[in-house]
Formats: structure tokens, C-alpha cells, sequence
């Protein structure tokens, strides 16, 4: 197959940096690099190919803490179902891998141990059955006990603790039902808040509305005489009902939010039990209709959870109950090695169309081009093409032509999930690597275009899920005091960088196919959207050059997004944004002619590099070079370090080792991509070689 004959503007949008590299004159010495590179590049692919489905799809592990397998356990055993013994060694195996030099639990491998992933680990290892002897339950005890007690746990975690008679729902901070009675237009109704925060806050509302405590017994009247060996004292609990553990505080709780949690408190005495109970249910009915709706796996498995247990404190028979812990299979990673895993979330459709984007930039091997078109016939599969019955009414943005960033099982798209999606079929398209089962007709492409639109925030920036709905002034009420920027979306760095992109590579290739192309008054809402995207973009660059992160660590990230979008939407690579980008990157580049960022940057809001004596990651390598390549070709030096850093840590296999994660949300929240490591290797070297052909 050739190139769509009418599809030169975009051709010359995804190709030309890399040409230009191609077409220069090099010396001996990048000569070599570049022949380095290909086998590099060749062996990347062959490894890719090993990670790729039967369906086509690639999908990465997304790595988190030990949060959810210790709530698991919590749960199965607040529902009377045992866990079976080869289940339960590798939930404790995945605990021993995440464990700290101190006995205790933290957010994620380079954080410090947290009081409440402690807490959590601890129960849950005695509810397995480990008793107090036991050297990691000890050490667990023993780095609790040194912070006086369980008493300062964050509230997600005295949340957990209560519904096990743990600690005193009296003593939490009020999180009332009623809030979803309030009518829509009011400001502080929950629908205005960020989907995940939404839906975990509806399933603790629902059981803190229940007071849901479950049956007692020898375990965990054990557990409490432990917890807490100088006795069960409601009034200790009360003294430390507005402290949290300062290890674990990311985001105090404000004055305002202390006098509205007052005030609820105070409400809460006045609400008749019908009007509880009115909350109640209208609560349960948004629950059931996110079962439903979702095939029973939820938005995530950290509200799936909670929603199973609001099942159970409404019917321990409840019909739909069943249904919904095996949703929860959904997230569920599990070997020997490493131990049982739950997932806060899936990435097959993300991994799927940055691999399928990255091969398409390169040479035409052949094993790229079989892997393309596989992945190409898989993508279009997990476009949602018909809208969820009943969304509206329960607070759900339309999802008719979008992507998630899980599979076709995941009906909850994302902005830039859907342009990445989009564009991935389009570069396939423009190749000549796809075929006709993995070509999107017309109408879907419109359908993906009309979804990225809404997702505009007024301010020109995007959102994820949903166009932000709530107040700016709600950011400062964030009752989860170890995470921030939580309370609503915003206009995201990566996601207008990618909504940008995506909408201006479809632009491009459909206006150059009239006339069935882009009708005119969408190829006008469409170039308005760009507009007000790129301006968004420029406000958000750092005066010392690049974009922070929110979903990605961290400078080096952003910058990746926001400059491919500024240079799709037809900003020249000599922009001053885009040169103070470029200056920014050569700058920071290492010693070790790679780049790396401490997460910590994410929390004081400060690029902040690795430790001297780590290693740069191949992942922020990847981007630094992606982004050079795109807006910097002329750094020649830069690059090539760049690139001869990725080939020297590409193992024989092809792939890349393990490294410091790379992935975040919510400024504390590391996350490990798994397939981050290689999938943008790849696709550096990719753009560094050029869509020559094989």
C-alpha cells in the first residue's frame, strides 16, 4: 500500500523533523550512531512483538503501592469469603517486594514509608493469619507504634478501619449522603468533582451514611488490642480527629474546609432518619448504575471496592454482588515472582497507540509493519460507538466516538486517550502499514473528533474524563490530605498537548479529502479549538523554558506533549516557547548523556534531577529526545548522547531493565508504566532514523 495520495500536509506534519536529521550529511562518527540505532531500533521492535496480544493490543502493568491488595483482604474478609491459600502467599509475597528497610509501607518505591499503607499492610496481613511474631507483621507494629499509634491515619485509611470496628466513624470527618440531594446548580454538589473523586467519595458516603460496621470476631479483636494496647479510647480518637501523621501530609486540611466539616457535623444531627434514608438511595442508585454500566469492573477497582461493600451493608445476598467482586478481577495482576497486584488502572488502548505511533515514525521493517497493523485492527474495537443509556441522569459526559485508557471493556473515555487513538489509525493510515480491517470510516473519525471537543475547558486547556465542571475555589476543600489537585479536573499540560495534536492531524489529513472530509462548520469549531488550545499552552510554559507534568514525571514529560502539539498546530520550531524548550532540555541533560527527573519536582513544584549517583531513565530520556527531535534537530550533540544513552542500556533481549517509575497523578501518586521503558525508546529511535523505508 502507498500513502493516501491526498494526505501530503500530514505526511510533511509527522515526518519532516526526522527527514531532516536524514537528509544532513554526517560524519563517521554519527554514521556508526546511526547504524547502532537501526539494529537498536530492529531489536526494539522484535521485542515489542513479544509483548503484543493476540488481539493485537500491547498492555503495560501500571504499578502502584500496596493500597489495594491490603483492602482486598480487608474486604473478603468483611464479606465472609476466605481467600484461597495460593491467592493469599502472593498477596503476601507482593507485600514482602513493596516492604521498607523500616518495616513499614509507602505511596511507592522511592517514597518514604507511610503511616497509613502501614496500617492497611498490617491488618491485612493479620487477617491472612500471620501472627504477631511474624517478622514483617513486627516490623510493621513496630514503625506504627513509633508514630504513636494508628490514631493520625489518614482518612481513606480510618474509613477502612472503621467499617472493620477499628476506629470510630464519630471520629471521621463527616462525609454525608445527603450532598447528593443538594440540587444540581449548587456548588458543592459531588457531580462537580473529578470522576474518580466522584465515585469514591459516593461509596464512602454511602457506607459512612450506613455507619457500616461488620460482624466482630477473635481476628480482629485481636487486631484492635494490638492497634491500640492502651485501650480502645473514643475520646483519644476525638483529639485526633483534624491530625493527620505528618509523614503522611501532603495537603492540610484548610480553615474553610475544618469550618465546613463543623458545619456538617452539626447538620448531620439535625437530618431525619427518611431523609437519610432518601440519600441513601439515591446514592445506592448511582452505584448500581456504575456496575451496570461498566460490566460490574468500574471506573477503578478503588471505587469498585467500595461499591461492593455498599452491596453488601445494603444485602449480604445482594444479586448483583457476585457479579461485582469479579469485576474486580479486572485489575488483578498476579504471579509468583512478584506477588498478587491490583492495578489502579489498565493502559492497553494508551501503551496500543503510543507503540503504533512510535513504529509508524520509523523504518518500514517488516516486523513493524505486521505489529502495526495488528494493533490497528485491535484499536478500533475499543472505540465506543454508541452512547451509555441513562448517562446524563447520573452525571456521565457523552461517550459516543471516544477511547479509554483501558480496552474495549472500559467504557470511560479520556481526551487524550481518544486523540492518541485517532492519530495512531491516522499515521497507520498515511503509511500504508494498516489495512481495511484497522481503517476507521468517516463517521468515526467525526464521532473521535466531536468527543475531544467537549472535553474543552473555557479556558482553552483540556480536561481527561469531562470538561472541569466545579469552581477553582473547591481545589482548596481536598479532604484526601496525602494527595492533591484532586477535587476537579483541570487543563492539563498532556492532555491539551495531545487534543492539540490529535485534532490538528486530523484537520489536516481530512481537509485534504473533500469532499468527504470535515464538514465546514466542525473544521470551524476544530480550528478554534487549536487556537484556544495552543494559547492555553503558551500562558502554561515555565519562564525558564518547558511545561510541568501532572499525569508524568515531570518537565521532561509535559514538555514532550506541549511541544508536539504547539509544532502540529503549526507553530515553527524557531517560537520562542519552543526555543526556550529546547534550551531548557540541553541544559539539563546529564552527565551520562541521558535525562532524569526526581519526583519530588512534582511536590514542590520545582524541576528537581535525579541524585548524582542514579542513572538517567531511558523513559525521560526518550522524551527529552522525542521532543529535541521535534524542536531542536540542529542539537546534534544533545541528541546523539541522547541516543547512544538508549542503546547502551538496551539489554540483548531488545528491551530495556527496570528503572525508577515514571508515571503520577495527583502531585504524591508514582506510578510504573511498565511498557513506558519500551515503548518510547523505541519511539525515539524511530524518530531518530525517519520513516525510511526497509
Amino acid at each position: 500500500m502507498v500513502p493516501h495520495p491526498r494526505a501530503q500536509a500530514l505526511a510533511t506534519d509527522l515526518a519532516a523533523p526526522s527527514l531532516a536529521r536524514l537528509d544532513d550529511p554526517a560524519p563517521s562518527a554519527g554514521a556508526t550512531l546511526r547504524a547502532r540505532a537501526l539494529r537498536g531500533y530492529a531489536r526494539a521492535v522484535d521485542y515489542l512483538g513479544t509483548r503484543q496480544h493476540a488481539d493485537g493490543r500491547v498492555a503495560g502493568e501500571v504499578v502502584w503501592n500496596s493500597m489495594l491488595a491490603s483492602q482486598y483482604v480487608m474486604l473478603c474478609h468483611m464479606l465472609g469469603r476466605p481467600i484461597e491459600p495460593g491467592r493469599a502467599r502472593r498477596i503476601r509475597r507482593a507485600l514482602e517486594v513493596q516492604r521498607r528497610d523500616d518495616g513499614g509501607f509507602g505511596m511507592h518505591p522511592q517514597s518514604p514509608s507511610y503511616l497509613f499503607h502501614t496500617v492497611l499492610a498490617y491488618v491485612a496481613l493479620r487477617l491472612l493469619g500471620h501472627p504477631p511474631g511474624d517478622p514483617m507483621v513486627a516490623g510493621a507494629m513496630a514503625f506504627i507504634r513509633e508514630r504513636g499509634g494508628a490514631y493520625e491515619v489518614p482518612t481513606w485509611g480510618r474509613a477502612w478501619l472503621a467499617m472493620l470496628g477499628l476506629y470510630p466513624w464519630e471520629s471521621m470527618q463527616p462525609i454525608l449522603p445527603e450532598l447528593w440531594l443538594l440540587p444540581d446548580r449548587t456548588p458543592l454538589h459531588p457531580w462537580r468533582l473529578y470522576c474518580h473523586m466522584r465515585l469514591i467519595y459516593l461509596g464512602m458516603s454511602f457506607l459512612y451514611g450506613k455507619r457500616f460496621v461488620c460482624r466482630s470476631d477473635a481476628k480482629l479483636d485481636a487486631i484492635r488490642h494490638e492497634l491500640y494496647p492502651e485501650g480502645y479510647d473514643p475520646a483519644r480518637f476525638a483529639r485526633c480527629r483534624d491530625t493527620i501523621s505528618e509523614g503522611d501530609l501532603y495537603e492540610p486540611l484548610s480553615r474553610g474546609l475544618q469550618a465546613v466539616f463543623s458545619l456538617m457535623r452539626a447538620a448531620e444531627r439535625l437530618v431525619p432518619s427518611r431523609l437519610r434514608q432518601r440519600a441513601l438511595d439515591v446514592a445506592l442508585d448511582h452505584i448500581l448504575y456504575e456496575f451496570r454500566s461498566t460490566d460490574h469492573v468500574c471506573l477503578s477497582p478503588v471505587n469498585g471496592m467500595l461499591f461492593c461493600l455498599s452491596l453488601h451493608a445494603t444485602d449480604p445476598d445482594h444479586p448483583e454482588l457476585s457479579a461485582a467482586l469479579r469485576g474486580l478481577e479486572y485489575w488483578v495482576w498476579e504471579d509468583e515472582e512478584e506477588g498478587l497486584r491490583i492495578a489502579g488502572a489498565r493502559s492497553d488502548i494508551w501503551d496500543t497507540s503510543f507503540m503504533v505511533q512510535a513504529l509508524c515514525e520509523g523504518p518500514a521493517l517488516p516486523r513493524a509493519v505486521e505489529l502495526v497493523r495488528r494493533a490497528c485492527r485491535w484499536l478500533p474495537t475499543a472505540q465506543i460507538q454508541q452512547e451509555l443509556l441513562g448517562g446524563a441522569r447520573h452525571y456521565r459526559e457523552p461517550a459516543h466516538g471516544g477511547w479509554g485508557f483501558a480496552n474495549e471493556r472500559h467504557p470511560w473515555p479520556v481526551s487524550d486517550c481518544t486523540a492518541e487513538a485517532l492519530e495512531a489509525l491516522m499515521r497507520a493510515e498515511h503509511r500504508g502499514f494498516g489495512d481495511e480491517a484497522g481503517r476507521l470510516q468517516l463517521g468515526r473519525k467525526l464521532a473521535a473528533i466531536e468527543f475531544v471537543l467537549r472535553r474543552q475547558n473555557e479556558d482553552g486547556g483540556f480536561g481527561s474524563y469531562e470538561p472541569r465542571r466545579g469552581p477553582m475555589v473547591l481545589r482548596n476543600y481536598n479532604p484526601a490530605e496525602i494527595y492533591g489537585n484532586c477535587m476537579l479536573e483541570y487543563s492539563y499540560t498532556e492532555c491539551t498537548g495531545s487534543c492539540v495534536r490529535g485534532l490538528a492531524v486530523a484537520e489536516r489529513a481530512l481537509g485534504e479529502s473533500l469532499p468527504e472530509g470535515l464538514p465546514e462548520e466542525l473544521r470551524g469549531r476544530v480550528r478554534q479549538a487549536i487556537e484556544r488550545g495552543t494559547a492555553a499552552l503558551l500562558r502554561a510554559e515555565q519562564p525558564q523554558g518547558g511545561w510541568p507534568g501532572f499525569w508524568g514525571i515531570d518537565v521532561t514529560y509535559g514538555t514532550f506533549f506541549a511541544a508536539a502539539g504547539l509544532r502540529a498546530a503549526g507553530l515553527s520550531a524557531m517560537h520562542p516557547a519552543l526555543v526556550r524548550a529546547g534550551r531548557w532540555l540541553v541544559a539539563a541533560q546529564r552527565d551520562d548523556g541521558g535525562w532524569g527527573e526526581d519526583y519530588t519536582g512534582l511536590m514542590t513544584g520545582t524541576p528537581t534531577p535525579l541524585p548524582e549517583d542514579e542513572p538517567s531513565t531511558v523513559t525521560q530520556t526518550a522524551w527529552a529526545l522525542l521532543t529535541l527531535l521535534e524542536v531542536a534537530p540542529h542539537e546534534r550533540e544533545a541528541i546523539d548522547r541522547g541516543v547512544a544513552f538508549l542503546l547502551e542500556r538496551q539489554e540483548q533481549h531488545g528491551g530495556w531493565p527496570q528503572e525508577r517509575a515514571t508515571g503520577v497523578f495527583f502531585n504524591t501518586a508514582v506510578l510504573d508504566y511498565r511498557l513506558y521503558r519500551q515503548v518510547f525508546p523505541a519511539w525515539a529511535l524511530a524518530r531518530y532514523l525517519g520513516p525510511t523505508e526497509a
